[in-house]
């Protein structure tokens, strides 16, 4: 690429970088997490909000734009020759414990060179980054070659159906990255499989567990563990909880013959379970000391299976390849409420394993329990000697001077969606945002650094 144009996108980035920011924040003030259905929000009224916000944001700076049944959406430059995709999303995951958080999760806060705000990073900040990057991009280009589409995906966090409608309606891209990895590529994802184990306590004994609430989403570890226990035996109990060995930590509180407990740990990405700690795990640890009469079973079998083990030992599934590393598990919610329980655990399973096996496996670890398979994505894995490969690295280094290789990865990401595609960016080698976690944040450095490698891209879509 010629320095010229090079001096020119990082101009335009500088020139548009304020107004990025500000359309940033109207779309992290949108609450975009998952809610009940109704007309023209089939994931709920914050992600149709966010769409049509990022669909209002893009007409005002002049592209096409199209809604698709408020499922997803998408805006275009060109119309000839090649479709290349950009696929972002705009739904986030819950917020949490507020508390946790030292700014308003729902306000673009900038501080100390960094943003903070739910989105930021995972995936609105990204997201609005690709759409200037389009921008800046077709400021250069007034005859493209080829044909540049940003999709607009509204349920990324929760099993990507949006993208599963869109392109059921519009056509798939020749080649496509997503903003929602790391750099320098992922070539390599591992398989996403959830599963739901259901079963009945008795509840007939004279100490029982009556409620048990734990988890945000399945592919977040539980930061907080919450149980309410029935029983003559609160003293030995409260005991029991002021003396237990666990990483986590502990608080109770009696009242009569009923005690609750929390266990509290440390929320992750499930596709990175080792960077948190479980505190549904730390939980079942506890109660497994507590006899429950019949109902001891139940939390047996759900501690030894799972409990603190993150590569699925316990199931009898653990794997690793060479490509993409070892197979993780997250148990990710569990809740109890009128003697039925409901855990939901998260596979992120290496690209040469068999979705099959697992399912068989799982289903014999909990053979006196109900389990049913909710959702699956199949491994993804495009050659690093691919094409698309080559250019995206090409782009990335010449900006950067960075020569780490690709990747493979624990997280599924929209690269998924389409026949052939992969995550490029956002994050930077080493660089932690704190995604799905309290106080997620992203520093301005890497935005504006992340927009001129997409400007980049894009402009090389565009002209060759």
């Amino acid at each position: 690429m010629e320095k010229i144009v090079e001096d020119a996108i990082d101009k335009l980035v500088d020139k548009y970088f304020d107004e990025i920011l500000e359309n940033l924040e109207k779309l992290i003030e949108i609450k975009s997490v998952m809610g009940p259905a109704s007309q023209d929000a089939p994931f709920g009224v914050g992600p149709a909000m966010a769409l049509s916000e990022a669909l209002k944001i893009s007409k005002k700076l002049g592209f096409e734009t199209k809604n698709i049944d408020f499922y997803a959406g998408h805006v275009t430059y060109g119309n000839t020759g090649k479709l290349y995709g950009i696929l972002g999303h705009l739904d986030v995951v819950p917020e949490g414990d507020v508390e946790k958080w030292e700014t308003d999760p729902y306000k673009l806060v900038i501080r100390d060179g960094k943003m903070f705000g739910r989105g930021v990073s995972d995936d609105k900040g990204p997201t609005i980054g690709a759409l200037y990057a389009l921008k800046i991009a077709s400021e250069l280009v007034k005859t493209p070659k080829n044909t540049v589409r940003l999709i607009f995906g509204t349920n990324e966090e929760n099993g990507s159906k949006c993208l599963k409608y869109y392109f059921k309606n519009e056509p798939y891209p020749d080649a496509a990255v997503t903003p929602d990895g790391t750099f320098p590529l992922v070539y390599a994802e591992k398989g996403n499989a959830t599963y739901k184990i259901s079963t009945y306590l008795s509840n007939d004994y004279n100490t029982k567990l009556i409620k048990m609430k734990a988890g945000t989403a399945v592919n977040v570890v539980p930061e907080e563990c919450n149980v309410v226990i029935e029983t003559d035996k609160v003293n030995e109990i409260a005991y029991l909880v002021e003396n237990f060995n666990t990483k986590c930590k502990l608080k109770y509180e009696v009242n009569g013959n009923r005690i609750s407990i929390t266990t509290i740990g440390k929320s992750a990405h499930a596709s990175t379970p080792q960077l948190g700690l479980n505190s549904i795990a730390c939980m079942l640890n506890l109660l497994s000391n507590i006899d429950f009469g019949k109902d001891n079973f139940v939390i047996r079998v759900l501690n030894e299976k799972l409990g603190l083990d993150i590569n699925g030992i316990g199931l009898g599934i653990y794997a690793r390849d060479i490509a993409s590393g070892e197979l993780t598990c997250n148990l990710g919610t569990i809740n109890l409420e009128n003697g039925y329980l409901e855990a939901k655990i998260n596979i992120r399973y290496p690209i040469f394993m068999n979705v099959e096996m697992i399912t068989h496996q799982i289903k014999e670890a909990f053979k006196e329990f109900d389990v049913l398979q909710v959702s699956h994505s199949k491994p993804l894995y495009v050659s690093k000697d691919s094409e698309l490969v080559k250019m995206l690295l090409k782009v990335y280094r010449d900006v950067t001077k960075d020569e780490t290789e690709p990747i493979a990865l624990g997280g599924g990401t929209y690269a998924k969606s389409v026949p052939y595609g992969v995550a490029f960016g956002a994050v930077f080698p080493g660089e932690d945002t704190g995604m799905h976690q309290p106080n997620e944040h992203w520093s301005l450095e890497s935005f504006k650094k992340f927009i001129r490698i997409y400007a980049r891209l894009i402009y090389k879509w565009l002209t060759e």
